[in-house]
């Protein structure tokens, strides 16, 4: 039935329509500049109060094919004026009263045009390159569908992320998608129908279940697309929404008794053993009983606690044959001449409890009877018929969804099994959680005759146990994309992988690397689990022109699938480095001419969507010279992926590139030199070597010190001007630096610098603006001005120290000596400045520091944006804690404490809390077998058994330190974004502080840390007990994944250059 299109403008059945607008209706029509066109539709009623910002991300939206309808419910407080005054960017609108929120959805599919559609609510809004990154996702995944993660913003204003969840079986009993990020193609809405009117608050699960059930994929962007605030309809009327839940549950599972469904049907109140109870009671139904299996395992990796715990086993127990341990899946076609043997060398295991799927993809020989005499004498085999010929591929999809066992073992139908290999297989995969388990394969090829075999190890290494890691950890485990089924993986995760469908040759390797950039825990053993049959005259080992672009395709859809998970360098090695160079030679033996061209042709655009070009990213001398060889032969000239056209030229200011600050700004330029914008820095004391760092221009006296080399006068001569000491006039009884508002800087000479900018990025820049002098030397540029602490505003500050009165005018400052006017005198110096820059942007790394910038009166009335610090994410990565103790040489039957022992000794970070605190627990009994473990000073007594690590400066080995520890406690007073924090939980370790920098943004209380009441040494204490009491086993392994998760999704470096990138647009445009 049509559903999308039907309408260019929507029939008035209603008589009371309000407004009608947009382009459409005055006539103006959508140019078509071919990419495809993706229409966002929002429904809204009296929305005055969001709608604009909602409104504004579509029109910052990086991607321009856009068609953007807005359906009102007949709004009486403003919505339609805001709609009328943003024509120019809505295709159409119209403002009536409708049936309820879905019902409006419909209308709005009725009205799209797009190829694509996605929803978006009008109190909620989207990052600014959100529709590009689905729709590019959507090209290189090969999905139905594709989707993001979303950041939930509370009334308070602070957010938080839910890890995703996996599109699996528990997809019967849970959304697992954020719906308005989910990228639905209009063929799919015309397949299944629109939204069902029953659910006026959760039909968007009944569209994902439904999506599920029609056998639909679903590829998810793990970083957060969509920001969503949480007052909206499903947050607040909690009462019809788990009514709507159970009367949908009751639908999908109709066989449930009354008291089952109104269990169920809310899971806040729910129990494990509910759902463990009800799918025992129906066996017989195995999509329930999947279901409950995975969303019990689903919720104990989010939520832990009795759901962490929970015996997912007891569910099968004594029913292994409904519900075995592995399910081995065999594509069979035509495979006769094999398959008893095949069939034979599963079923002869000495693992028992399996399920043998042979799913049979049209096959014309007498392969089907052959498995049928099989089932008749072992019920452990069932059969499958593709309706149609479907591939390998989609036949172990097929496979995948029949299959009841714990895990998946895929298995050709001319290959073998050897004996015991399931079995060890399966202990490892049981013992370490695994998502997947490689093992070792033997190939057999027969060469003149004889029979040769070569034993090829998992990951290209051999004779090597790995437990568990990550592709993050190990990305070496893609050495090679052979032995895709040389593996045995858990059930729920490979049906969120699937493999891709229609491609002819790299299937396999897909799906691989696929898995590996989604699983949560890899194990690596030596054994060999398979035996490959290499036959020369197979179809694998043939060439076609056709096989030749998928040759290519499924590498460029690799690329982009390593490319989103961060591993670009194992990206650009597949796609750059990955081939076989005479399988080049077998091209130009094979294919035409014109067919050779066409291949070189997209060869040559598939590295320029990779943003590379072969002299670059090509490290195979032999692969370089084929590739520009073949690009000279047909006269392709390879697209520059350097320096965009349309790049920002960026004046990056800093007193120093060097410090936590300096450090910040360095990483923030070449971030945006190597997204393509020209950025640079100016700093008064430079230690980089670069190329794009250049030192400001100085007062005569500042400058003859700079330019002599005399580095520690010139320091001295800064400090002595600009900040204050205890033995100043005034003298500063601030912990720590306290600044004067002076320069070294010699302003008209910098603004011909300025001049030349699109836009000035300000950082830590004590000593260089000239306030008098700022508005003339900034001009009506546009400025943001990232904050690494509050003295921008205040009268001399860095942290206040508690002293609100910056929210004043820093009068009577309680950090100077008694009468002394100076704070008031800057703040007033700065106020005078402030006032004439008119383009001023606050950028702030913490919650915390913007809150403070928006109550503050220098510059509490500008935009200030929360835009976490670039940090090398990638570097820091949880280690299981005996291996990094090894490594480490500490003792293995510690508890340990971790902190940073520099900064220990600065009063404003707390080191006496923390003494106090460790001290709390030795009174309390529970310090035993308790001790320190610090970096960064050579000695400090903290009242228990320590062990000083030094000075550590490379991330790896830092990373071991946090990972050997229990817990890192950071018990700073004040503070705006310490990368301790980030390190720590990057590194799979929990975090206990106070409320403070960026602590409540990255530390889930009572999850992934503690956050203890503000300068309370007892509650400190208490959460150090609390970590400390349950920090081995599952749940303190979860409970570190989610703290590596969180962390890495606040600081993903590419989320962060968007933010920064969607900034310096707004600016500009």
């Amino acid at each position: 039935m049509k559903t999308v299109g039907i309408h260019r403008t929507y029939p008035d059945t209603t008589g009371d329509r309000r407004a009608e607008g947009g382009m459409r209706v005055q006539g103006v029509s959508r140019p078509d500049d071919g990419a495809p066109l993706v229409t966002i539709l929002t429904v809204c009623f009296n929305s005055a109060a969001t709608i604009a910002q909602t409104i504004a991300s579509i029109r910052a939206q990086t991607y321009q094919p856009i068609e953007y309808l807005v359906i009102d419910g007949g709004s009486t407080d403003g919505t339609v004026d805001l709609l009328q005054a943003n024509a120019d960017i809505i295709d159409y609108f119209v403002s009536e009263p409708d049936k309820g929120l879905y019902h409006a959805m419909n209308k709005g599919l009725s009205l799209a045009s797009g190829q694509f559609i996605l929803i978006l609510n009008s109190d909620d809004w989207y990052e600014p390159d959100t529709v590009e990154r689905l729709v590019r996702a959507q090209g290189f995944s090969g999905c139905d569908v594709v989707g993001g993660l979303a950041r939930y913003v509370n009334a308070d204003g602070s957010t938080s992320v839910l890890p995703g969840m996996r599109f699996d079986h528990a997809t019967l009993l849970r959304m697992p998608l954020r719906h308005q990020t989910m990228l639905i193609p209009a063929v799919l809405y015309d397949a299944l129908g629109g939204y069902d009117t029953r659910y006026p608050i959760i039909a968007d699960f009944d569209l994902t279940i439904r999506l599920y059930r029609a056998g639909k994929t679903y590829f998810e962007i793990g970083a957060p697309l969509l920001n969503f605030r949480t007052t909206g309809v499903s947050s607040t009327a909690l009462d019809r929404l788990h009514n709507e839940h159970r009367a949908l549950l009751r639908e999908v599972f109709p066989f449930l008794s009354d008291a089952e469904v109104q269990t169920l049907g809310d899971h806040s109140t729910a129990r494990p053993a509910d759902f463990i109870a009800a799918a025992r009671a129906h066996l017989d139904q195995p999509d329930f009983v999947l279901a409950v299996r995975d969303l019990l395992r689903d919720f104990g990796r989010l939520w832990g606690g009795v759901w962490s715990g929970a015996p997912v086993d007891d569910i099968a127990a004594g029913a292994r044959d409904l519900f075995p341990r592995i399910s081995v899946i065999i594509p069979v076609h035509n495979a006769a001449a094999h398959i008893d043997a095949t069939v034979h060398s599963a079923l002869s295991q000495s693992l028992r409890d399996i399920e043998v799927i042979c799913v049979n993809d049209c096959s014309t020989d007498d392969s089907v009877d052959r498995i049928a005499r099989i089932a008749a004498r072992d019920t452990r085999v069932r059969l499958i018929d593709n309706p149609i010929n479907l591939g390998p591929g989609g036949s172990r999809n097929r496979g995948i969804r029949a299959a009841s066992g714990d895990y998946v073992f895929f298995l050709d139908a001319d290959d073998m099994l050897p004996p015991g290999a399931l079995l060890r297989l399966l202990d490892v995969a049981r013992r370490n959680g695994s998502d997947m388990v490689r093992g070792a394969f033997r190939v057999n090829r027969r060469i003149h005759g004889e029979e040769i075999s070569t034993i090829k190890s998992p990951c290209g290494f051999g004779g090597r146990t790995v437990e568990s890691t990550t592709f993050a950890q190990m990305p070496e485990l893609l050495e090679t994309t052979e032995g895709h089924w040389a593996c045995l993986y858990d059930r729920s995760f490979v049906e969120t992988v699937l493999y891709p469908e229609g491609l002819r040759m790299g299937e396999d390797s897909l799906f691989l690397i696929r898995a590996h950039a989604c699983a949560r825990t890899i194990s690596v053993i030596p054994d060999i689990v398979y035996v490959y049959q290499d036959s020369a005259t197979s179809l694998m080992n043939t060439v076609s022109y056709q096989k030749c672009l998928h040759e290519l395709d499924w590498r460029k859809r690799a690329w982009g699938v390593l490319d989103i998970a961060g591993a670009t360098e194992q990206a650009n090695h597949i796609l750059f480095d990955y081939w076989n160079p005479p399988f080049f030679t077998e091209l130009d033996r094979t294919l035409s001419t014109d067919e050779a061209e066409t291949f070189y042709r997209r060869l040559r655009d598939t590295f320029a969507f990779a943003g590379g070009r072969v002299a670059e990213h090509c490290h195979t001398p032999a692969l370089r010279d084929i590739f520009l060889h073949n690009f000279a032969r047909f006269d392709l000239v390879e697209t520059a992926p350097a320096r965009r056209r349309n790049a920002l030229h960026i004046a990056m200011l800093s007193s120093t590139d060097s410090g936590g600050a300096g450090i910040a700004s360095q990483r923030c330029m070449q971030a945006l030199r190597d997204a393509g914008q020209d950025a640079f820095s100016v700093c008064i004391f430079r230690k980089t070597k670069g190329s794009h760092v250049f030192f400001a221009p100085l007062t005569p006296e500042a400058s003859t010190l700079q330019h002599s080399g005399a580095v520690a006068d010139l320091w001295a001569h800064w400090m002595a001007s600009s900040t204050l000491t205890r033995d100043s006039t005034p003298a500063s009884r601030a912990r720590e630096l306290f600044s004067r508002p002076d320069s070294l800087v010699d302003a008209i000479d910098l603004k011909r610098t300025v001049d030349k900018v699109d836009i000035v990025h300000l950082h830590w820049v004590v000593g260089m603006l000239d306030y008098p002098r700022l508005p003339e030397m900034l001009g009506d540029k546009p400025v943001v001005w990232t904050l690494h602490d509050m003295n921008a505003f205040t009268g001399g500050c860095h942290y206040s120290q508690g002293c609100e009165k910056y929210r004043d005018s820093c009068d009577d400052c309680p950090l100077l000596e008694e009468g002394a006017t100076l704070a008031h005198e800057a703040w007033a110096l700065k106020k005078a400045a402030y006032d004439q820059i008119p383009n001023l942007h606050i950028v702030c790394p913490s919650q915390w520091l913007a809150n403070c910038v928006a109550s503050s009166s220098l510059l509490g009335g500008r935009p200030v944006h929360v835009i976490p610090n670039f940090l090398p994410v990638d570097k820091f990565v949880p280690t299981a804690k005996m291996i990094a103790r090894l490594k480490l040489g500490l003792p293995l039957d510690r508890t340990y404490i971790a902190f940073g022992a520099d900064s220990l000794r600065n009063e404003r970070k707390g080191g006496h809390v923390l003494k106090q605190a460790l001290a709390h627990l030795k009174t309390r009994g529970e310090a035993a077998g308790i001790e320190g473990l610090f970096f960064g000073a050579a000695d400090l007594d903290i009242g228990i058994p320590s062990h000083n690590l030094g000075y550590i400066s490379d991330p790896a080995e830092l990373s071991l330190v946090y990972a050997a520890a229990d817990v890192f406690a950071f018990p700073s007073l004040e503070d705006n974004a310490p990368q301790t924090v980030v390190e720590a939980l990057l590194s799979g370790t929990p975090v206990v502080g106070f409320p403070v920098g960026n602590v409540p943004d990255l530390v889930a209380h009572l999850d992934t840390g503690y956050i203890a009441r503000y300068g309370d040494s007892q509650d400190f204490a208490t959460g150090l007990s609390w970590i400390l009491d349950d920090c081995h086993g599952a749940a303190a392994k979860l409970r570190g994944l989610r703290s590596q998760l969180i962390a890495r999704d606040h600081h993903d470096p590419a989320s962060v250059l968007r933010q920064h990138l969607a900034l310096f647009k707004s600016l500009v445009e």
